[in-house]
């Protein structure tokens, strides 16, 4: 039996709320639970208990994730933690091998390499996705991922309570619909910290060296038959290559535009694609384009350019590019992503143009991916 089932079998959720999450896990990623717990329509625990049904073993509560011991999480180490989403466990009185929690809890190879890193048979319990990073953040120190920042702090993830609902959640689409933002702006969430910017010591632009990797045909076969979200994105990357400089992807949520991966000729960024998140508040080319629902082209529309600037600056570009363009992929007038891109001289026109084609078959490929989600 699936999540889904379950909940609705239970009467835990609604079928609008069930459908409202595959929606949202087709557009931004995440497991199922993680988008009902964002969502505000499960709260984290009684995930937990579901995930434990489900998948007939024990649900690791947050007192076992919190007492983690150090000698365990040293011998697993944080690149193995992080590549399995596994977490050893304190307060635990387990006869029958080393206590660990997993979001994927009968992945037999997971658990084979568990085996073998701690030298003895592993005890699985399940966590949910959302508790999982947190407690990975916690106890290795590697920031989560932007797209996992938003869901509330330790109250809704390590302890009791839901986490706190969006606005407007319960209405579907409209509470996450912005036309205007605050003259103010909104600040750029954490962990980016910019630096005093530096430049690089040469200031000739970087070629794009080679012939693109894909036709522009095939880039838009590729995306009308796309089976997963994530061939969306790969089908773009292998397009750029060899016709920009640089080109994001960005997914649009809580008024703020956090990168979903890219492709840049050249240096690498300073900090992990994954990490960026442009704010909306802030008058720059990426709120001309979310806010007008249009293809913007040209210079950033203000002179001063503090957002492109920092983005620039997070990317290692140097000299600052002349134009770049932002295309919106809209669906029922909202903004759900964003496909940022410059290059080096200025970008060619049938490049522009090919873009905003490829962002209109983006929105096709997300409305089939999301009817199919909702059987």
């Amino acid at each position: 039996m699936r999540l889904g089932t379950l909940l609705l079998r239970n009467a835990s959720i609604g079928l609008s709320q069930l459908e409202s999450a595959l929606r949202n896990q087709v557009l931004y990623g995440g497991r199922l639970g993680t988008n009902l717990v964002e969502l505000g329509f499960l709260d984290v625990d009684l995930l937990s208990t579901y995930l434990s049904d489900l998948s007939g073993v024990p649900s690791a509560t947050p007192q076992m994730l919190d007492l983690a011991p150090a000698d365990a999480l040293a011998r697993l180490g944080a690149d193995l933690a992080h590549q399995l989403k596994a977490i050893p466990l304190g307060d635990v009185h387990e006869r029958h091998g080393v206590p660990v929690a997993l979001v994927e809890p009968h992945d037999r190879q997971a658990l084979a390499m568990l085996r073998a890193r701690f030298g003895a048979p592993i005890a699985p319990y399940v966590m949910p996705e959302l508790r999982a990073f947190y407690y990975l953040e916690r106890h290795f120190g590697q920031p989560r991922q932007a797209r996992f920042v938003r869901s509330g702090g330790r109250s809704a993830l390590a302890g009791d309570g839901a986490a706190a609902p969006l606005p407007g959640a319960a209405e579907g689409d409209g509470g996450e619909r912005r036309r205007s933002q605050p003259t103010d702006g909104l600040v750029m969430p954490p962990p980016l910290v910019v630096p005093p910017r530096r430049r690089r010591p040469s200031s000739i632009p970087t070629p794009l060296g080679g012939e693109p990797a894909v036709t522009f045909e095939a880039s838009c076969e590729h995306l009308g038959v796309a089976s997963h979200r994530d061939q969306l994105a790969e089908t773009l990357i292998t397009y750029a290559k060899g016709r920009v400089t640089a080109l994001l992807i960005f997914l649009v949520r809580d008024a703020n535009a956090t990168c979903w991966g890219g492709h840049l000729a050249g240096p690498k960024p300073t900090i992990r694609l994954e990490d960026i998140s442009v704010p909306l508040g802030s008058a720059s080319a990426f709120q001309a384009a979310h806010d007008s629902l249009a293809l913007f082209s040209g210079a950033p529309p203000v002179a001063a350019h503090p957002v492109e600037s920092q983005l620039w600056e997070q990317l290692g570009q140097a000299p600052d590019p002349v134009e770049l363009t932002v295309v919106p992929v809209v669906l029922k007038q909202r903004v759900v992503s964003l496909i940022y891109a410059h290059a080096n001289g200025g970008m060619p026109a049938k490049i522009v143009e090919e873009l905003a084609v490829l962002a209109q078959h983006m929105q096709d490929a997300y409305l089939r991916l999301i009817r199919q989600a909702k059987g």
